[in-house]
């Protein structure tokens, strides 16, 4: 990234990986960049820890890299000889119907010959190149009407919802499939089709046409130590003095005349600092802005944003030897299809994806619960939530006996849910930013949610900033 002739004093708000992607590629364009935290560690909802053998996260279990510039990335981290790829089972997917296991067609072949899906929703499928765009609506469509409308209300039910459901834990029903799948809504604005967009893209990313930042290959990673060493690795690239963890901030103004913001703050040994910057950035999640100590005109213009959803989920990570399960666990994982009765989400067979994550003759599987649909499921005690998803594994996946791991993360606020009207959202976050020079807003609420999408909103954010 090439260097901006004039130097910024820029002050980021939350040391998550939007934060500190933020502050690498500020200071690589030759900015001055400081980092507040109020807890005592970084990474946000990125969190790894080990236990008895056992790892297992409170966040992400893993990153898409299919983007030239999150690759660069973790090149300049040093954790390339950390990484590790996904083993090839997860390229398979199981959806939970009719309380069995099904796989999911992974080719056109194995979707012509799967008995998961209808002949009548292999020919509706089929019609998909042929249905005409629907013009983009300032309101947007719900995810679940832009499936039923392209592709069919089975695909809906039995592989998109179950889809939705592992990445936002939300409703279908409700989420903006312009905000919330983007790539899918421009493949129909621009080509008319999925299939012929998709055909399209594949296409120009193998001829080094279109998008030069998209890779041809997709791959998913984790690391030997889990997730968390990513975070770390990029505070480890940033200049002495950049993060200031365990500090309260004591106020937040803005001077009109200057465009300057005032920051004071307090530090974890009584210490008491102040600044002067040209930019804020914020990143803490949108349901905490209004806890930020920003002067009353500020928070004026923040509290006219509509709220965003975050529904509470819970991720329970259970270990057992493998002799107690009965199935191969030969695959990413299960989802439920939108009609199962279930009182979980899915689960993930993570020690299955990556080595390292559970002793030799054990094995892992990471269970979900809560979202939107069900938000009351992931409010249950650890008990109730124990019982319901050994039920579920003893049925569909041949377990036996009690778990020799157990580990429960809660999230009472989850998931972002970029659901319809969304637009207003955006539209109040970006008038606030037009009327206080140098204030941004960024974080997994904007710009996606993924580990990748974050990395590349703080580099966006760069570019912003450095223009």
């Amino acid at each position: 990234m090439e260097q901006n002739t004039e130097r910024k004093h820029v002050a980021i708000i939350g040391a998550g990986i939007t934060g500190l992607s933020a502050a690498y590629h500020l200071q690589q364009a030759g900015h001055s960049v400081v980092v507040f935290e109020n807890s005592s560690r970084i990474g946000g909802v990125i969190q790894s820890s080990t236990k008895d053998g056992f790892l297992y996260e409170h966040g992400p279990n893993s990153l898409m890299v299919n983007d030239r510039r999150v690759e660069n990335l973790i090149q300049k981290t040093n954790l390339s000889s950390e990484v590790l790829v996904a083993n090839k089972a997860a390229n398979k997917r199981f959806v939970i119907h009719q309380g069995k296991l099904n796989t999911l067609p992974s080719s056109p072949a194995s979707f012509l010959t799967c008995s998961l899906f209808s002949f009548k929703a292999k020919l509706r499928l089929a019609k998909e190149p042929f249905i005409a765009k629907r013009p983009a609506e300032a309101g947007g469509e719900s995810f679940a009407d832009f499936v039923r409308r392209r592709l069919g209300p089975e695909m809906l039910e039995k592989a998109a919802g179950p889809f939705v459901n592992g990445i936002y834990a939300g409703d279908p029903n409700r989420l903006s499939t312009n905000y919330a799948f983007p790539r899918l809504f421009a493949l129909e604005q621009e080509h008319g089709s999925l299939f012929k967009g998709m055909l399209k893209t594949a296409r120009e990313i193998k001829t080094g046409k279109g998008d030069t930042n998209r890779l041809a290959k997709r791959e998913i990673i984790s690391f030997k130590n889990g997730m968390e060493s990513l975070p770390k690795g990029i505070a480890a690239l940033l200049e002495e003095g950049t993060l200031f963890l365990d500090t309260k901030l004591g106020g937040i103004s803005y001077n009109k005349k200057t465009k300057r913001w005032h920051i004071d703050w307090k530090g974890k040994n009584g210490t008491i600092g102040q600044g002067s910057f040209s930019d804020v950035i914020i990143t803490v999640p949108a349901h905490k802005l209004e806890e930020l100590p920003l002067e009353e005109k500020v928070l004026d213009a923040i509290s006219r944003v509509p709220h965003l959803d975050y529904p509470p989920v819970a991720s329970m990570m259970l270990g057992f030897k493998r002799s107690q399960v009965k199935h191969p666990l030969d695959g990413f994982g299960m989802l439920n299809a939108l009609n199962e009765k279930s009182k979980i989400l899915g689960a993930l067979f993570t020690s299955t994806l990556f080595p390292g994550r559970a002793p030799d003759d054990c094995v892992t599987i990471n269970i979900m619960l809560g979202g939107s649909r069900t938000p009351e499921h992931g409010k249950m005690s650890e008990s109730a939530m124990k019982a319901s998803a050994m039920d579920e594994l003893r049925r569909l996946l041949g377990i036996q006996g009690s778990p020799v791991f157990s580990s429960l993360v809660r999230w009472e606020k989850a998931i972002p849910q970029i659901n319809i009207g969304y637009s207003s959202i955006l539209e109040q976050l970006k008038q606030c930013e037009r009327k206080f020079s140098g204030i941004h807003f960024s974080g997994n609420y904007r710009g996606g949610i993924s580990v990748g999408d974050c990395i590349i909103s703080g580099i966006k954010l760069t570019e912003k900033i450095s223009s």
